[in-house]
């Protein structure tokens, strides 16, 4: 960029985009292109300077909150490796990571002002010569009418906000992260070590409709050893690659979803029905605090039972939840296929049910072919595993984040046969 064109943008979005440009080592010229690039993109604006001055600022503000701040998940400013593999499930609610923080921020400060503000959780946000200050220091965030920076909120009749206690000096952070969890089946594009992963996404990526059991690559910021969770770029959904072709010939049938999710010579995630009970003692995990987070497993199992009328929940965002239920032999030769524990129960969320097709699968494999199924029909399930007591029996249960239908072995609805008479052959006169 230019000197004479570097003038030309209105002072405040100068200021606040070098500002940015400091804190994260990049030159004033790159943020501006980056900037650019992000209007384009986003609003389809291809001549920023000739733009009014005020959504200029706006914009600018916006650009450097999704960037920086929101969840951590900038627009193509940290380096991505690939991975491969395919999309088995999803998070139904959108959770803010930064809340328990938060809480526990606030909570310091209800009960000790001073020892809130000089241990760095809370800080004291004010105005000062037409800029912001937190903690009596100069933030570097300019007053923009009556709005207040990104990183502020209001409690009682003081302006506050969140700090970063991960190093000597505390910075200001934004009260919230939202993010939404993807679940994904897959690998780093030179690995072989196939497990599932925990994609975390943001921005517009968290509504972004994303195609299951397809095999595809995705691009991700490499993960720390030992954790199972993939954070992403802001363009995040843009670069998914749907293709098989990272795969030898040889190797693609054995990448189909109904093979490789219940395979568990690929992968250790696939569990028996009639070890669901074993295997959420040994994988549960509990917390620092006690509380004990269920796992998230795959098994498979055929329709004992189809019930796609709602009921009414308290804990799903849309008032209503659905179930099936699932069985297999080896569940009902260890209960008697006539017991209550004979079959396991699959809870699916209101979102699941409006934006996905938990009751159908796609008739011949053909793409939108939507079709309703039966009962028996095989079923395989992603969820969150959970157990309770019932009858001095304990039972498990299954919170869908994905379930995938087979079309080769999936038992139509009534209803949805041929009714084409040439089907019967002879003269129809």
């Amino acid at each position: 960029m230019s000197e004479s064109n570097e003038k030309k943008w209105p002072e405040d979005v100068l200021e606040r985009l070098t500002g940015y440009g400091e804190r994260v080592g990049k030159k004033v010229g790159e943020v501006v292109n980056e900037f650019t690039a992000w209007l384009k993109a986003e609003y389809s604006v291809d001549n920023p300077l000739s733009e009014d001055p005020f959504y200029l600022t706006q914009w600018s503000e916006q650009f450097v909150i999704e960037t920086r701040n929101l969840g951590g998940s900038s627009g193509g400013g940290r380096e991505t490796v690939t991975f491969v593999g395919m999309f088995i499930g999803a998070e139904t609610e959108n959770r803010d990571q930064r809340a328990n923080v938060m809480e526990r921020a606030m909570s310091v400060f209800k009960s000790n002002r001073g020892r809130a503000v000089d241990e760095g959780h809370i800080g004291i946000v004010t105005a000062k010569g037409g800029e912001w200050h937190v903690n009596g220091q100069p933030s570097g965030e300019r007053l923009q009418g009556s709005d207040l920076p990104w990183f502020a909120f209001e409690h009682n009749d003081e302006i506050l906000c969140l700090l970063n206690k991960q190093n000597d000096s505390p910075k200001p952070i934004a009260p919230t992260s939202i993010s939404r969890t993807i679940y994904f089946l897959g690998s780093a594009e030179d690995s072989n070590e196939i497990k599932k992963w925990r994609v975390n996404v943001t921005g517009n990526n968290m509504d972004a409709p994303y195609k299951q059991w397809t095999a595809c690559k995705i691009q991700v910021i490499e993960p720390k050893e030992d954790r199972d969770t993939l954070y992403t770029n802001r363009d995040f959904v843009e670069k998914v690659e749907y293709t098989d072709k990272w795969l030898p010939e040889t190797l693609r049938r054995a990448f189909s979803a109904e093979r490789l999710l219940t395979d568990d010579n690929m992968h250790s995630e696939y569990v028996d029905l009639a070890d669901l009970l074993e295997a959420h003692g040994e994988r549960k995990v509990i917390g620092a605090n006690g509380t004990t987070y269920n796992p998230v497993v795959i098994t498979k199992g055929y329709i004992s039972l189809l019930n796609k009328e709602p009921s009414e929940s308290t804990v799903d965002p849309t008032g209503r939840s659905y179930r099936l239920n699932i069985t297999n032999l080896g569940l009902q030769s260890r209960y008697g296929r006539d017991s209550f524990a004979s079959s396991v129960t699959v809870w699916i969320p209101g979102r699941m049910h409006d934006e996905g097709h938990p009751f159908e699968y796609e008739l011949d494999g053909i793409e939108g072919n939507w079709t309703p199924y039966a009962e028996k029909t095989q079923v395989i399930i992603v969820g969150r595993l959970r157990i309770r007591p019932y009858k001095d029996e304990m039972l498990p249960s299954i919170g869908a984040l994905g379930i995938y239908v087979p079309h080769k072995t999936a038992r139509p609805s009534g209803g949805t046969g041929n009714t084409n008479l040439n089907q019967f052959g002879g003269d129809l006169e």
